[in-house]
């Protein structure tokens, strides 16, 4: 395996801006249960969970738009692959 340093969370792109919600949703991504403020994407929520989704079009600085489909994701209960999910 490739070793490799990650900037300091702070310094990273999550992929979709921060939600500015104080309600609180908790969702499972791949069996790890992850609290965020309401209105957090996905891809987000996956980030700081430690999970990596793979990105191209999405950004911290751009609201999510889903032009390159990279990022598609299984919702339990949800018909198809969706790209731009907020929890």
């Amino acid at each position: 395996m490739k070793d490799f340093i990650l900037p300091p969370k702070d310094d990273r792109d999550m992929g979709t801006p921060a939600a500015r919600s104080t309600a609180m949703v908790t969702l499972t991504i791949d069996g790890f249960d992850v609290t965020v403020p309401e209105g957090t994407s996905v891809m987000r929520a996956s980030a700081e969970a430690g999970i990596q989704v793979p990105k191209l079009c999405a950004t911290d600085s751009l609201e999510a738009f889903g032009s390159c489909r990279l990022c598609v994701v299984e919702i339990e209960g949800r018909r198809g692959t969706p790209t731009r999910w907020i929890a």
